[in-house]
Protein backbone atom coordinates (compact mmCIF):
# COMPACT_ATOMS: atom_id res chain seq x y z
CA UNK A 1 0.00 0.00 0.00
CA UNK A 2 1.25 3.54 -0.69
CA UNK A 3 2.71 5.42 2.22
CA UNK A 4 1.54 8.96 2.89
CA UNK A 5 3.75 11.02 5.22
CA UNK A 6 4.94 7.77 6.77
CA UNK A 7 1.46 6.27 7.34
CA UNK A 8 -0.15 3.52 5.33
CA UNK A 9 -3.72 3.88 4.10
CA UNK A 10 -6.01 0.99 3.30
CA UNK A 11 -9.59 0.22 2.31
CA UNK A 12 -10.73 1.84 -0.91
CA UNK A 13 -13.87 3.96 -1.02
CA UNK A 14 -15.91 5.09 -4.00
CA UNK A 15 -17.09 8.56 -4.97
CA UNK A 16 -20.47 8.20 -6.65
CA UNK A 17 -20.02 11.31 -8.79
CA UNK A 18 -17.00 9.92 -10.58
CA UNK A 19 -17.28 6.20 -9.91
CA UNK A 20 -13.59 5.75 -9.18
CA UNK A 21 -11.84 4.26 -6.18
CA UNK A 22 -10.00 6.49 -3.76
CA UNK A 23 -8.24 5.82 -0.47
CA UNK A 24 -10.15 5.98 2.78
CA UNK A 25 -9.40 9.37 4.32
CA UNK A 26 -7.55 9.47 7.60
CA UNK A 27 -9.75 12.37 8.66
CA UNK A 28 -12.12 15.08 7.59
CA UNK A 29 -12.13 18.79 6.92
CA UNK A 30 -15.32 20.79 7.46
CA UNK A 31 -15.43 24.24 5.88
CA UNK A 32 -18.18 26.43 7.34
CA UNK A 33 -19.07 29.84 5.92
CA UNK A 34 -21.31 32.14 7.92
CA UNK A 35 -23.18 34.60 5.69
CA UNK A 36 -24.79 37.37 7.70
CA UNK A 37 -25.57 41.06 7.43
CA UNK A 38 -27.77 43.16 9.70
CA UNK A 39 -31.19 44.05 8.34
CA UNK A 40 -30.61 47.39 6.59
CA UNK A 41 -33.50 48.75 4.57
CA UNK A 42 -34.32 52.44 4.25
CA UNK A 43 -37.22 53.07 1.86
CA UNK A 44 -37.34 56.66 3.09
CA UNK A 45 -33.94 57.40 1.52
CA UNK A 46 -32.83 57.01 -2.11
CA UNK A 47 -29.15 56.73 -1.17
CA UNK A 48 -28.23 54.95 2.04
CA UNK A 49 -24.56 54.31 2.79
CA UNK A 50 -25.38 51.29 4.96
CA UNK A 51 -27.33 49.55 2.18
CA UNK A 52 -24.01 49.39 0.34
CA UNK A 53 -22.93 46.76 2.90
CA UNK A 54 -25.45 44.46 1.27
CA UNK A 55 -24.60 45.47 -2.30
CA UNK A 56 -20.86 45.04 -1.76
CA UNK A 57 -21.35 41.59 -0.21
CA UNK A 58 -23.54 40.52 -3.12
CA UNK A 59 -21.00 41.73 -5.68
CA UNK A 60 -17.81 40.55 -4.03
CA UNK A 61 -18.82 37.55 -1.88
CA UNK A 62 -22.17 35.87 -2.52
CA UNK A 63 -22.27 35.88 -6.32
CA UNK A 64 -18.54 34.96 -6.65
CA UNK A 65 -19.16 32.14 -4.17
CA UNK A 66 -21.97 30.85 -6.36
CA UNK A 67 -19.62 31.07 -9.34
CA UNK A 68 -17.22 28.79 -7.47
CA UNK A 69 -19.98 26.29 -6.69
CA UNK A 70 -21.25 26.39 -10.27
CA UNK A 71 -17.79 25.86 -11.77
CA UNK A 72 -16.98 22.95 -9.46
CA UNK A 73 -20.33 21.33 -10.16
CA UNK A 74 -19.95 21.73 -13.93
CA UNK A 75 -16.45 20.27 -13.72
CA UNK A 76 -17.78 17.26 -11.79
CA UNK A 77 -15.64 18.08 -8.77
CA UNK A 78 -17.62 16.89 -5.73
CA UNK A 79 -17.44 19.11 -2.67
CA UNK A 80 -18.94 19.49 0.77
CA UNK A 81 -19.36 22.91 2.37
CA UNK A 82 -21.65 24.18 5.09
CA UNK A 83 -23.17 27.62 4.61
CA UNK A 84 -25.23 29.43 7.21
CA UNK A 85 -27.57 32.09 5.84
CA UNK A 86 -28.88 34.37 8.56
CA UNK A 87 -32.62 35.21 8.50
CA UNK A 88 -31.88 38.93 8.09
CA UNK A 89 -29.74 38.22 5.02
CA UNK A 90 -32.35 35.84 3.59
CA UNK A 91 -34.98 38.54 4.01
CA UNK A 92 -32.86 41.12 2.19
CA UNK A 93 -32.11 38.64 -0.60
CA UNK A 94 -35.86 38.45 -1.27
CA UNK A 95 -36.73 42.12 -0.82
CA UNK A 96 -37.90 43.75 -4.12
CA UNK A 97 -36.86 47.25 -3.03
CA UNK A 98 -33.30 46.22 -2.17
CA UNK A 99 -32.93 44.06 -5.26
CA UNK A 100 -34.04 46.91 -7.53
CA UNK A 101 -31.60 49.23 -5.80
CA UNK A 102 -28.86 46.64 -6.23
CA UNK A 103 -29.44 46.56 -9.97
CA UNK A 104 -29.12 50.35 -10.02
CA UNK A 105 -25.91 50.01 -7.95
CA UNK A 106 -24.39 47.65 -10.53
CA UNK A 107 -25.28 49.89 -13.45
CA UNK A 108 -23.62 52.85 -11.74
CA UNK A 109 -20.47 50.78 -11.21
CA UNK A 110 -20.49 49.76 -14.86
CA UNK A 111 -20.82 53.39 -15.88
CA UNK A 112 -17.93 54.39 -13.62
CA UNK A 113 -15.65 51.62 -14.90
CA UNK A 114 -16.35 52.73 -18.50
CA UNK A 115 -15.42 56.29 -17.57
CA UNK A 116 -12.27 54.97 -15.93
CA UNK A 117 -11.22 53.24 -19.15
CA UNK A 118 -11.48 56.57 -20.97
CA UNK A 119 -9.77 58.51 -18.19
CA UNK A 120 -6.81 56.12 -18.08
CA UNK A 121 -6.41 55.61 -21.83
CA UNK A 122 -2.82 56.85 -21.68
CA UNK A 123 -1.95 54.68 -18.66
CA UNK A 124 -1.87 51.02 -19.81
CA UNK A 125 -1.74 49.57 -16.29
CA UNK A 126 -4.73 51.46 -14.90
CA UNK A 127 -6.62 51.19 -18.17
CA UNK A 128 -6.25 47.41 -18.12
CA UNK A 129 -7.55 47.29 -14.55
CA UNK A 130 -10.49 49.53 -15.43
CA UNK A 131 -11.32 47.08 -18.21
CA UNK A 132 -11.02 44.25 -15.66
CA UNK A 133 -13.59 45.93 -13.43
CA UNK A 134 -15.91 46.68 -16.33
CA UNK A 135 -15.91 43.01 -17.34
CA UNK A 136 -16.37 41.88 -13.75
CA UNK A 137 -19.30 44.19 -13.03
CA UNK A 138 -20.91 43.15 -16.29
CA UNK A 139 -20.47 39.48 -15.36
CA UNK A 140 -22.05 40.12 -11.95
CA UNK A 141 -24.94 41.96 -13.58
CA UNK A 142 -25.54 39.11 -16.05
CA UNK A 143 -25.35 36.55 -13.24
CA UNK A 144 -27.75 38.47 -11.03
CA UNK A 145 -30.34 39.40 -13.62
CA UNK A 146 -30.18 36.40 -15.98
CA UNK A 147 -28.36 33.36 -14.58
CA UNK A 148 -29.85 33.60 -11.08
CA UNK A 149 -32.91 35.66 -12.05
CA UNK A 150 -32.46 37.84 -8.96
CA UNK A 151 -33.04 34.81 -6.73
CA UNK A 152 -29.82 33.84 -5.00
CA UNK A 153 -31.62 31.73 -2.40
CA UNK A 154 -32.80 29.43 -5.17
CA UNK A 155 -29.25 29.29 -6.54
CA UNK A 156 -27.91 28.17 -3.15
CA UNK A 157 -30.81 25.72 -2.80
CA UNK A 158 -29.78 24.10 -6.09
CA UNK A 159 -26.40 23.14 -4.65
CA UNK A 160 -28.06 21.89 -1.48
CA UNK A 161 -30.15 19.54 -3.65
CA UNK A 162 -26.94 18.34 -5.34
CA UNK A 163 -25.69 17.41 -1.85
CA UNK A 164 -22.67 19.66 -2.20
CA UNK A 165 -23.91 22.26 0.22
CA UNK A 166 -25.44 21.98 3.68
CA UNK A 167 -27.49 25.07 4.43
CA UNK A 168 -28.09 26.01 8.06
CA UNK A 169 -29.53 28.99 9.85
CA UNK A 170 -28.51 31.47 12.52
CA UNK A 171 -30.85 33.23 14.97
CA UNK A 172 -33.61 35.62 13.89
CA UNK A 173 -31.66 38.89 13.96
CA UNK A 174 -28.28 37.53 15.03
CA UNK A 175 -28.76 38.55 18.65
CA UNK A 176 -25.87 37.72 20.98
CA UNK A 177 -27.74 35.12 23.04
CA UNK A 178 -25.69 35.04 26.27
CA UNK A 179 -26.67 38.68 26.91
CA UNK A 180 -30.33 38.30 25.88
CA UNK A 181 -31.40 35.46 28.19
CA UNK A 182 -33.23 37.79 30.55
CA UNK A 183 -35.97 36.69 29.91
CA UNK A 184 -35.43 33.23 28.41
CA UNK A 185 -38.30 33.84 25.99
CA UNK A 186 -36.10 36.37 24.14
CA UNK A 187 -33.62 33.61 23.28
CA UNK A 188 -36.37 31.12 22.43
CA UNK A 189 -37.93 33.61 20.01
CA UNK A 190 -34.59 34.28 18.32
CA UNK A 191 -34.13 30.54 17.70
CA UNK A 192 -37.64 29.52 16.68
CA UNK A 193 -38.37 32.52 14.44
CA UNK A 194 -35.12 31.72 12.63
CA UNK A 195 -36.25 28.14 12.21
CA UNK A 196 -39.55 29.25 10.65
CA UNK A 197 -37.72 31.65 8.34
CA UNK A 198 -35.39 28.90 7.13
CA UNK A 199 -38.25 26.48 6.44
CA UNK A 200 -40.11 29.22 4.58
CA UNK A 201 -37.03 29.85 2.39
CA UNK A 202 -35.83 26.29 1.81
CA UNK A 203 -38.83 24.06 2.62
CA UNK A 204 -36.81 21.88 4.97
CA UNK A 205 -35.67 22.32 8.58
CA UNK A 206 -31.97 22.99 9.22
CA UNK A 207 -29.92 20.38 11.06
CA UNK A 208 -27.41 22.90 12.38
CA UNK A 209 -27.38 26.45 13.65
CA UNK A 210 -24.72 29.14 13.77
CA UNK A 211 -24.90 30.66 17.23
CA UNK A 212 -24.22 34.38 16.65
CA UNK A 213 -20.59 35.19 17.39
CA UNK A 214 -20.33 31.51 18.49
CA UNK A 215 -21.84 32.79 21.73
CA UNK A 216 -22.71 29.92 24.07
CA UNK A 217 -24.01 29.74 27.62
CA UNK A 218 -24.70 26.48 29.48
CA UNK A 219 -28.33 25.52 29.09
CA UNK A 220 -29.01 26.95 25.65
CA UNK A 221 -28.82 23.43 24.28
CA UNK A 222 -32.20 22.77 25.92
CA UNK A 223 -33.82 25.25 23.53
CA UNK A 224 -31.79 23.92 20.60
CA UNK A 225 -32.99 20.40 21.34
CA UNK A 226 -36.57 21.67 21.50
CA UNK A 227 -36.00 23.20 18.05
CA UNK A 228 -34.62 19.81 16.87
CA UNK A 229 -31.21 21.33 16.08
CA UNK A 230 -28.59 18.58 15.81
CA UNK A 231 -25.36 20.59 16.09
CA UNK A 232 -23.66 23.96 16.47
CA UNK A 233 -20.11 25.36 16.44
CA UNK A 234 -18.09 26.97 19.23
CA UNK A 235 -14.77 28.72 19.63
CA UNK A 236 -12.00 26.33 20.66
CA UNK A 237 -12.04 27.09 24.39
CA UNK A 238 -15.77 26.41 24.57
CA UNK A 239 -14.89 22.78 23.85
CA UNK A 240 -11.47 22.53 25.51
CA UNK A 241 -12.85 23.83 28.84
CA UNK A 242 -15.94 21.63 28.72
CA UNK A 243 -16.88 19.54 31.75
CA UNK A 244 -15.71 16.82 31.76
CA UNK A 245 -12.74 17.67 29.56
CA UNK A 246 -13.15 16.14 26.11
CA UNK A 247 -10.82 13.21 25.69
CA UNK A 248 -9.92 14.13 22.10
CA UNK A 249 -10.00 17.91 22.40
CA UNK A 250 -11.04 19.64 19.18
CA UNK A 251 -10.53 16.55 17.03
CA UNK A 252 -14.07 15.27 17.58
CA UNK A 253 -17.36 16.87 18.60
CA UNK A 254 -19.07 16.40 21.95
CA UNK A 255 -22.72 15.84 22.77
CA UNK A 256 -24.24 18.36 25.15
CA UNK A 257 -26.38 17.12 28.06
CA UNK A 258 -29.62 17.88 26.21
CA UNK A 259 -28.59 16.29 22.94
CA UNK A 260 -27.20 18.65 20.25
CA UNK A 261 -23.55 18.17 19.34
CA UNK A 262 -20.96 20.92 19.64
CA UNK A 263 -18.01 21.20 17.26
CA UNK A 264 -14.95 23.31 18.15
CA UNK A 265 -13.17 25.67 15.78
CA UNK A 266 -9.74 24.43 14.70
CA UNK A 267 -7.31 26.96 16.16
CA UNK A 268 -4.38 26.34 13.81
CA UNK A 269 -6.22 26.96 10.53
CA UNK A 270 -7.96 30.14 11.68
CA UNK A 271 -4.96 32.45 11.88
CA UNK A 272 -3.75 31.52 8.39
CA UNK A 273 -6.96 32.85 6.85
CA UNK A 274 -8.19 35.43 9.36
CA UNK A 275 -5.06 37.42 10.09
CA UNK A 276 -4.68 40.54 7.96
CA UNK A 277 -1.09 40.86 9.15
CA UNK A 278 0.26 37.30 9.09
CA UNK A 279 -2.33 35.30 7.16
CA UNK A 280 -2.73 34.68 3.46
CA UNK A 281 -4.68 37.94 2.85
CA UNK A 282 -1.54 39.90 3.77
CA UNK A 283 0.30 38.60 0.69
CA UNK A 284 1.77 41.59 -1.20
CA UNK A 285 0.14 40.50 -4.49
CA UNK A 286 -3.42 40.48 -3.17
CA UNK A 287 -5.68 43.47 -3.69
CA UNK A 288 -5.47 46.28 -1.14
CA UNK A 289 -8.91 46.75 0.41
CA UNK A 290 -8.59 50.32 1.66
CA UNK A 291 -7.26 52.04 -1.49
CA UNK A 292 -10.50 52.71 -3.33
CA UNK A 293 -11.27 55.10 -6.18
CA UNK A 294 -14.06 56.61 -4.10
CA UNK A 295 -11.44 58.11 -1.80
CA UNK A 296 -8.54 58.51 -4.24
CA UNK A 297 -10.27 60.32 -7.12
CA UNK A 298 -10.85 64.05 -7.46
CA UNK A 299 -14.11 65.00 -5.72
CA UNK A 300 -15.68 66.70 -8.76
CA UNK A 301 -15.03 63.60 -10.86
CA UNK A 302 -16.26 61.02 -8.36
CA UNK A 303 -19.22 63.04 -7.02
CA UNK A 304 -21.91 61.26 -9.13
CA UNK A 305 -20.83 57.92 -7.60
CA UNK A 306 -20.71 58.83 -3.92
CA UNK A 307 -23.39 60.16 -1.57
CA UNK A 308 -25.36 63.29 -2.60
CA UNK A 309 -23.94 65.03 0.48
CA UNK A 310 -20.46 64.69 -0.99
CA UNK A 311 -19.49 62.05 1.57
CA UNK A 312 -17.04 59.66 -0.04
CA UNK A 313 -17.60 55.91 -0.03
CA UNK A 314 -16.17 52.74 -1.52
CA UNK A 315 -16.84 52.17 -5.21
CA UNK A 316 -15.27 48.71 -5.47
CA UNK A 317 -12.73 49.94 -8.02
CA UNK A 318 -9.34 49.44 -6.43
CA UNK A 319 -6.14 49.79 -8.43
CA UNK A 320 -3.51 48.75 -5.90
CA UNK A 321 -2.19 45.62 -4.25
CA UNK A 322 -1.11 45.13 -0.65
CA UNK A 323 2.55 45.56 -1.68
CA UNK A 324 3.71 45.59 1.96
CA UNK A 325 3.69 47.88 4.96
CA UNK A 326 4.13 51.03 2.93
CA UNK A 327 1.99 53.87 1.63
CA UNK A 328 3.55 53.49 -1.82
CA UNK A 329 1.37 50.76 -3.29
CA UNK A 330 2.05 48.94 -6.55
CA UNK A 331 -0.61 48.30 -9.20
CA UNK A 332 -2.79 45.23 -8.71
CA UNK A 333 -2.11 42.27 -11.01
CA UNK A 334 -5.15 39.93 -11.10
CA UNK A 335 -3.35 37.02 -12.76
CA UNK A 336 -0.43 37.16 -10.31
CA UNK A 337 -2.92 37.26 -7.42
CA UNK A 338 -4.74 34.22 -8.83
CA UNK A 339 -1.47 32.30 -8.92
CA UNK A 340 -0.91 33.12 -5.26
CA UNK A 341 -4.28 31.60 -4.33
CA UNK A 342 -3.14 28.28 -5.79
CA UNK A 343 0.05 28.38 -3.71
CA UNK A 344 -1.79 29.32 -0.53
CA UNK A 345 -4.47 26.67 -1.07
CA UNK A 346 -1.77 24.04 -1.45
CA UNK A 347 -0.14 25.25 1.76
CA UNK A 348 -3.48 25.23 3.60
CA UNK A 349 -4.33 21.66 2.58
CA UNK A 350 -0.83 20.35 3.32
CA UNK A 351 -0.99 21.78 6.83
CA UNK A 352 -4.42 20.25 7.43
CA UNK A 353 -3.11 16.90 6.16
CA UNK A 354 -0.27 17.02 8.68
CA UNK A 355 -2.72 17.82 11.47
CA UNK A 356 -4.92 14.89 10.51
CA UNK A 357 -2.00 12.46 10.22
CA UNK A 358 -0.86 13.44 13.69
CA UNK A 359 -4.40 13.20 15.06
CA UNK A 360 -4.99 9.79 13.51
CA UNK A 361 -2.10 8.42 15.57
CA UNK A 362 -3.84 9.17 18.87
CA UNK A 363 -7.49 8.47 18.06
CA UNK A 364 -8.97 4.97 18.19
CA UNK A 365 -9.44 3.33 14.80
CA UNK A 366 -13.21 3.53 15.17
CA UNK A 367 -13.11 7.34 15.11
CA UNK A 368 -11.62 9.68 12.54
CA UNK A 369 -10.65 13.28 13.36
CA UNK A 370 -12.46 16.29 11.98
CA UNK A 371 -10.99 19.76 11.57
CA UNK A 372 -13.73 22.37 11.69
CA UNK A 373 -12.87 25.64 9.93
CA UNK A 374 -15.59 28.29 10.35
CA UNK A 375 -15.23 31.71 8.72
CA UNK A 376 -17.36 34.75 8.02
CA UNK A 377 -18.46 34.36 4.41
CA UNK A 378 -17.87 38.05 3.70
CA UNK A 379 -14.16 37.56 4.39
CA UNK A 380 -13.99 35.74 1.06
CA UNK A 381 -14.38 38.31 -1.69
CA UNK A 382 -15.23 41.47 0.21
CA UNK A 383 -12.38 41.81 2.69
CA UNK A 384 -10.11 39.38 0.85
CA UNK A 385 -10.89 39.88 -2.83
CA UNK A 386 -9.22 36.66 -3.94
CA UNK A 387 -10.89 34.62 -1.18
CA UNK A 388 -13.41 32.83 -3.46
CA UNK A 389 -10.55 31.75 -5.77
CA UNK A 390 -8.68 30.46 -2.72
CA UNK A 391 -11.74 28.46 -1.63
CA UNK A 392 -12.08 26.95 -5.08
CA UNK A 393 -8.46 25.82 -5.05
CA UNK A 394 -8.79 24.46 -1.50
CA UNK A 395 -11.78 22.37 -2.58
CA UNK A 396 -10.00 21.06 -5.66
CA UNK A 397 -6.88 20.14 -3.70
CA UNK A 398 -8.94 18.53 -0.94
CA UNK A 399 -10.63 16.40 -3.62
CA UNK A 400 -7.19 15.22 -4.77
CA UNK A 401 -5.97 14.48 -1.24
CA UNK A 402 -5.43 10.90 -0.05
CA UNK A 403 -5.31 12.04 3.57
CA UNK A 404 -8.46 14.07 4.10
CA UNK A 405 -11.92 14.49 2.66
CA UNK A 406 -14.36 17.37 2.87
CA UNK A 407 -17.45 16.80 4.95
CA UNK A 408 -20.21 18.62 6.82
CA UNK A 409 -20.94 18.34 10.55
CA UNK A 410 -24.22 16.55 9.80
CA UNK A 411 -22.50 14.02 7.57
CA UNK A 412 -19.74 13.47 10.14
CA UNK A 413 -22.28 12.75 12.90
CA UNK A 414 -24.04 10.24 10.67
CA UNK A 415 -20.71 8.45 10.13
CA UNK A 416 -19.61 8.63 13.77
CA UNK A 417 -22.75 8.92 15.92
CA UNK A 418 -21.09 7.89 19.18
CA UNK A 419 -19.28 10.79 20.85
CA UNK A 420 -18.39 11.90 24.36
CA UNK A 421 -21.01 13.60 26.55
CA UNK A 422 -19.82 16.91 28.01
CA UNK A 423 -21.08 20.41 28.80
CA UNK A 424 -19.29 23.19 26.90
CA UNK A 425 -17.92 26.26 28.59
CA UNK A 426 -19.42 29.75 28.36
CA UNK A 427 -17.62 31.26 25.37
CA UNK A 428 -17.65 33.28 22.15
CA UNK A 429 -15.18 33.87 19.34
CA UNK A 430 -14.97 37.57 20.09
CA UNK A 431 -12.39 39.73 21.81
CA UNK A 432 -11.27 38.00 25.03
CA UNK A 433 -13.18 34.84 24.18
CA UNK A 434 -16.29 35.74 26.14
CA UNK A 435 -18.71 38.71 25.97
CA UNK A 436 -16.37 41.67 26.21
CA UNK A 437 -16.91 42.79 22.62
CA UNK A 438 -20.69 42.96 23.15
CA UNK A 439 -20.68 44.25 26.74
CA UNK A 440 -18.19 46.91 27.78
CA UNK A 441 -18.08 50.54 28.84
CA UNK A 442 -18.85 51.74 25.30
CA UNK A 443 -22.10 49.81 24.80
CA UNK A 444 -23.42 48.66 28.18
CA UNK A 445 -26.15 51.32 28.10
CA UNK A 446 -28.14 49.35 25.52
CA UNK A 447 -28.97 46.33 27.68
CA UNK A 448 -31.32 47.68 30.41
CA UNK A 449 -33.87 48.93 27.84
CA UNK A 450 -33.48 45.75 25.77
CA UNK A 451 -34.26 43.61 28.81
CA UNK A 452 -37.08 45.90 29.88
CA UNK A 453 -38.61 45.72 26.41
CA UNK A 454 -38.35 41.92 26.29
CA UNK A 455 -40.08 41.51 29.66
CA UNK A 456 -42.76 43.99 28.64
CA UNK A 457 -43.42 42.17 25.37
CA UNK A 458 -43.80 38.84 27.16
CA UNK A 459 -46.32 40.40 29.57
CA UNK A 460 -48.27 42.11 26.78
CA UNK A 461 -48.57 38.92 24.77
CA UNK A 462 -49.79 36.99 27.81
CA UNK A 463 -52.35 39.71 28.58
CA UNK A 464 -53.71 39.93 25.03
CA UNK A 465 -54.02 36.32 23.89
CA UNK A 466 -57.50 37.08 22.53
CA UNK A 467 -56.45 40.33 20.84
CA UNK A 468 -58.41 41.66 17.90
CA UNK A 469 -56.79 41.99 14.47
CA UNK A 470 -55.33 45.50 14.90
CA UNK A 471 -54.02 44.68 18.40
CA UNK A 472 -52.45 41.48 17.08
CA UNK A 473 -50.74 43.41 14.28
CA UNK A 474 -49.39 45.87 16.80
CA UNK A 475 -48.01 43.10 19.03
CA UNK A 476 -46.29 41.46 16.08
CA UNK A 477 -44.72 44.73 14.95
CA UNK A 478 -43.54 45.45 18.48
CA UNK A 479 -41.88 42.02 18.43
CA UNK A 480 -40.16 42.85 15.13
CA UNK A 481 -38.83 46.13 16.53
CA UNK A 482 -37.43 44.35 19.58
CA UNK A 483 -35.80 41.65 17.47
CA UNK A 484 -34.15 44.26 15.24
CA UNK A 485 -32.86 46.17 18.27
CA UNK A 486 -31.32 42.94 19.64
CA UNK A 487 -28.92 42.40 16.70
CA UNK A 488 -25.35 41.71 17.82
CA UNK A 489 -24.11 43.95 15.00
CA UNK A 490 -25.03 47.12 16.88
CA UNK A 491 -22.99 46.60 20.10
CA UNK A 492 -20.15 45.29 17.93
CA UNK A 493 -20.09 48.44 15.77
CA UNK A 494 -20.31 50.65 18.85
CA UNK A 495 -17.45 48.78 20.52
CA UNK A 496 -15.29 49.07 17.39
CA UNK A 497 -16.29 52.73 16.77
CA UNK A 498 -17.20 51.66 13.22
CA UNK A 499 -20.47 53.22 12.05
CA UNK A 500 -21.02 53.89 15.75
CA UNK A 501 -23.58 56.66 15.23
CA UNK A 502 -25.59 54.52 12.84
CA UNK A 503 -25.59 51.58 15.28
CA UNK A 504 -26.78 53.76 18.17
CA UNK A 505 -29.42 55.28 15.91
CA UNK A 506 -30.73 51.85 14.91
CA UNK A 507 -31.03 50.63 18.51
CA UNK A 508 -32.67 53.88 19.59
CA UNK A 509 -35.08 53.92 16.64
CA UNK A 510 -36.27 50.34 17.10
CA UNK A 511 -36.66 50.69 20.85
CA UNK A 512 -38.54 53.97 20.47
CA UNK A 513 -40.89 52.33 17.99
CA UNK A 514 -41.30 49.37 20.33
CA UNK A 515 -42.20 51.50 23.34
CA UNK A 516 -44.58 53.69 21.31
CA UNK A 517 -46.36 50.62 19.98
CA UNK A 518 -46.47 48.99 23.41
CA UNK A 519 -47.91 52.18 24.94
CA UNK A 520 -50.72 52.01 22.39
CA UNK A 521 -51.34 48.37 23.27
CA UNK A 522 -51.45 48.99 27.02
CA UNK A 523 -53.75 52.00 26.69
CA UNK A 524 -55.78 50.53 23.80
CA UNK A 525 -54.95 53.56 21.67
CA UNK A 526 -53.22 52.11 18.61
CA UNK A 527 -51.46 54.69 16.46
CA UNK A 528 -52.47 53.21 13.12
CA UNK A 529 -50.27 55.53 11.06
CA UNK A 530 -47.21 54.61 13.14
CA UNK A 531 -48.09 50.92 12.89
CA UNK A 532 -48.45 51.06 9.10
CA UNK A 533 -45.20 52.99 8.75
CA UNK A 534 -43.31 50.44 10.87
CA UNK A 535 -44.87 47.52 8.99
CA UNK A 536 -43.74 49.04 5.69
CA UNK A 537 -40.25 49.99 6.85
CA UNK A 538 -39.34 47.09 9.17
CA UNK A 539 -41.10 44.40 7.15
CA UNK A 540 -39.07 41.44 8.34
CA UNK A 541 -40.71 38.14 9.42
CA UNK A 542 -44.20 38.59 7.92
CA UNK A 543 -45.30 35.24 9.45
CA UNK A 544 -43.94 35.94 12.94
CA UNK A 545 -45.55 33.82 15.67
CA UNK A 546 -46.08 35.53 19.01
CA UNK A 547 -46.31 32.20 20.87
CA UNK A 548 -42.50 32.01 20.93
CA UNK A 549 -42.41 34.95 23.37
CA UNK A 550 -44.84 33.37 25.83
Amino acid sequence: MPSIFGLTTTTPWRTESQGRCMKTPLGYLALLLHAHLPFVRHPESQDCLEEDWFFEALTESYIPLLWVFDELSQSAVPFKITLSLSPTLCTMLKDPLLLSRYERYLLKRLELSCREIERNISDPGCCSLAQFYKERYYAVWIAFTQSYKKNLLEAFKKHQKLNNLELITSTATHGYLPLLRNPTQAVKAQIFIALDNFIDCFHTPPKGIWLPECGYYPGIEVLLQEAEIKWFVLEAHGILLANPRPRFGLLTPIYTPSGPAAFGRDSLSSKEVWSAQEGYPADPYYREFYRDLGFDADLDYIKPYILPTGQRKFTGIKYFRVTGKTDRKELYEPQRAKERTEIHAEDFIQKREKQIIKAAQVLPQSIKPILVCPFDCELFGHWWFEGPLFLKEVIKKAHQSEVLALTTPSEYLSLFPIQQLSRPSFSSWGWGGHSKMWLNETNDFIYPPLHEAAHLLVDLIQQHRAADKIMHRCLRQAARELLLAQASDWPFLISRSTAKEYAISRITTHLNRFFELSWGIRHKKINVKLLEYCECTDNIFPKLKLDYFS
